[in-house]
């Protein structure tokens, strides 16, 4: 009781899952397909926009300290400010001189109860990650939803969620997505 057939598996529909089946949490998401977004599966939600400039990655990263309830930088390069770098020297260093090339910083958003975190590895993707066991709520899912507003709107390009590892090309399907050029969330 409670399954439906989805090809070979069965999916638990949302109005069945207990607060036992997401280890001991109390967890309430109101529509069906965000428990499908959100699933607890062990691995990652990626946020990722492509074909972006290093500008754009400076808008984005500068956006979201702004939009941001909380931000954390982590970096290694001794010549910047240890708490509170600049963030156009901070992904420069990364990006432009040899020594940032061989180590990363990490960056890390939280909206609402939300954390949303990178470690750029490319200047031509921006990819950030969620734990889906972080949206426990409703409250949880607008708060990705913002995520991605303010990222797409920042770098002025689609801004789209998958699942961990995905190789995201246009036209692949994705769990959600803001488009700033429409104004428009899509989701599954």
């Amino acid at each position: 009781m409670g399954e439906k057939s989805t090809g070979d598996r069965a999916a638990v529909t949302h109005e069945d899952r207990s607060a036992e089946d997401y280890c001991g949490r109390e967890r309430c998401l109101p529509q069906p397909w965000m428990c499908n977004v959100f699933h607890i599966d062990g691995s990652l939600r990626d946020i990722r926009v492509l074909d972006v400039t290093g500008d754009e990655w400076i808008a984005v990263l500068e956006r979201l300290r702004v939009a941001a309830d909380e931000v954390e930088i982590d970096h290694p390069y001794p010549q910047l400010d240890p708490t509170h770098p600049a963030t156009a020297d901070l992904f420069r260093t990364w990006a432009d001189e040899p020594e940032g090339r061989g180590t990363t910083f990490a960056f890390r958003a939280r909206f609402d109860d939300v954390w949303f975190f990178a470690l750029p590895l490319d200047d031509e993707e921006i990819e950030f990650s969620l734990w889906p066991d972080g949206v426990v709520d409703g409250t949880g899912v607008a708060a990705v939803r913002r995520f991605l507003t303010e990222v797409a709107t920042a770098s002025g390009r689609l801004s789209v969620l998958t699942a961990e590892c995905v190789t995201y090309a246009p036209g692949m399907p994705t769990l959600m997505s803001h488009d700033p050029a429409t104004g428009l969330d899509f989701h599954i």
